[in-house]
């Protein structure tokens, strides 16, 4: 039951009809006892700069940002935290004394799948990265950070490969080798690799026999292949990881960790994994059938 005193929460994107998050973070409210409301709100490029400004006249806690606010949006903060600063992007904005504070949770949602998950510590090892959107960006300069030995950027722009190392060099001082899709080189990548992530949208829902062109066949056997994709639950790219004996791992618990960790943010108060989890699993599902 709500009160008056009711806090809103939202997401904020364009497309953002297909969002889950009400679903997650709604429940998690409940979860923690935590009177709160949290809607989505389709805002176009036009629209985010009075969207924002009503985040603070409605006195909002915070709100999600989405494609394609994620940069757009910083202008309009006050300050940005931790990620959002070396990343300059924002999923996670907090309202707190009439303030509005970015942050980003990408990169850390997906290291504590990587952790609790998969049980894969990736300081010294060598990581591939196909895509070089922002996802990929969020996840090179977080396994930056956690010590990785070697990353490789695997994409079809080499501008904007070129773009992301150089920012990765600047920033961090780490230096991450740049490959296109479809040389020869991807052989000998695949053969060094201990992490394979596929942060590119190929195998999302509905276009899911679409996977991103990877030797897989060529990785060591104990090389985790990692998908960002979350629907549906298991991609082709996992599948055929899976007829290879490889460990693999979904994309939802890193969905599932960023809203615990803006929820955190938002509220101070930590909202359980597995009931998250199996909520957002059984709603896949259903999509499924």
């Amino acid at each position: 039951m709500f009160t008056e005193q009711v806090k809103l929460y939202g997401v904020f994107g364009d497309p953002v009809a297909h969002s889950l998050s009400p679903y997650f973070q709604n429940e998690a409210f409940q979860l923690l006892g935590i009177n709160g409301l949290y809607l989505k709100f389709r805002i176009t490029a036009e629209q985010l700069p009075a969207a924002l400004a009503a985040v603070r006249c409605l006195e909002f806690g915070g709100v999600n940002i989405t494609i394609p606010h994620k940069e757009a949006v910083i202008p309009y903060l006050d300050r940005l935290e931790g990620d959002a600063k070396l990343t300059g992007s924002v999923n996670t904005i907090l309202l707190r004394n009439n303030e509005l504070i970015g942050y980003s949770t990408d990169g850390e949602g997906y290291l504590l799948s990587l952790h609790h998950q998969a049980g894969f510590n990736p300081k010294g090892k060598t990581v591939v990265l196909l895509g070089v959107g922002g996802a990929a960006r969020a996840l090179a300069f977080r396994l930056v950070q956690e010590e990785i030995a070697a990353l490789y950027l695997v994409g079809r722009d080499r501008k904007k490969m070129g773009r992301l190392s150089q920012a990765l060099r600047e920033k961090t001082g780490f230096s991450a080798k740049s490959v296109l899709f479809g040389t020869d080189r991807l052989n000998m990548i695949a053969a060094q690799a201990d992490l394979v992530v596929n942060t590119t949208p190929l195998g999302m829902y509905p276009r899911t026999e679409l996977l991103p062109p990877f030797p897989l066949e060529e990785c060591p056997r104990d090389c985790l292949i990692s998908d960002l994709v979350y629907h549906p639950l298991t991609t082709t790219f996992l599948r055929r990881a899976e007829r290879l004996k490889l460990p693999t791992l979904g994309g939802l618990g890193m969905l599932v960790y960023q809203g615990i960790l803006a929820c955190q943010i938002w509220t101070g108060q930590t909202p359980p994994f597995s009931p998250l989890y199996q909520l957002l699993e059984d709603l896949l599902q259903q999509d499924k059938q």
